[in-house]
């Protein structure tokens, strides 16, 4: 009887295992990346739809939002609620709505930089040998009319840099270059 019982057991095992292995394909986890879109309201979906990677800490970080919000283990829907009711609780937006999906894991394993916020191309982005953060921001099609050039963040894993533009030696000495993940946020 035993073995009967551990037969059907093992059989009911491995019927349920594509789709316990479908559900947790998912599931984010440090390193994804992961598109975020904001919806409405729709004069800020430049300054905040972007690709994310989820930090070394398993987290993103998410314009005009203090904290970073936590992402590792979630669903990619679930981020998306995440982010609307943290941008409600800081009063950011009142009724804001997102979409969130898993970017192609091709795409997550190509050395990449994501530039958002206030700048006019706002996106992901191949890095170059040597791109610095002014050559990314460049390349992002520059500073929108509403950019605080003395903010600029690099985020860097679990880590935040801020660059004030203005500030660039001739020589490029406080002009980083770039490693990949990094993502840079124009406030």
């Amino acid at each position: 009887m035993k073995t009967i019982i551990a037969c059907l057991i093992a059989g009911f095992m491995a019927v349920l295992s594509p789709f316990a292995q479908a559900q947790q394909a998912g599931i984010l986890k440090k390193g994804d990346m992961v598109t975020i879109e904001l919806k409405t309201p729709v004069e800020d979906t430049v300054s905040v739809s972007s690709k994310y990677v989820v930090s070394d800490s398993g987290t993103v970080k998410m314009p005009m939002l203090e904290r970073e919000i936590p992402a590792a283990g979630l669903t990619p829907n679930a981020l998306a609620r995440r982010i609307e009711e943290a941008y409600r609780a800081a009063d950011i937006y009142t009724a804001p709505t997102l979409t969130a999906h898993m970017s192609d894991r091709e795409t997550t394993l190509s050395h990449v930089i994501v530039v958002s916020g206030e700048v006019k191309l706002p996106g992901e982005w191949p890095l170059r040998d040597g791109m610095t953060l002014m050559a990314a921001i460049s390349k992002s099609g520059g500073f929108s009319d509403f950019a605080k050039v003395k903010g600029v963040k690099l985020i860097r894993g679990n880590r935040a840099f801020i660059y004030d533009m203005r500030k660039l030696e001739p020589d490029g000495s406080n002009n980083p270059v770039l490693k990949d993940g990094d993502q840079i946020v124009v406030p």
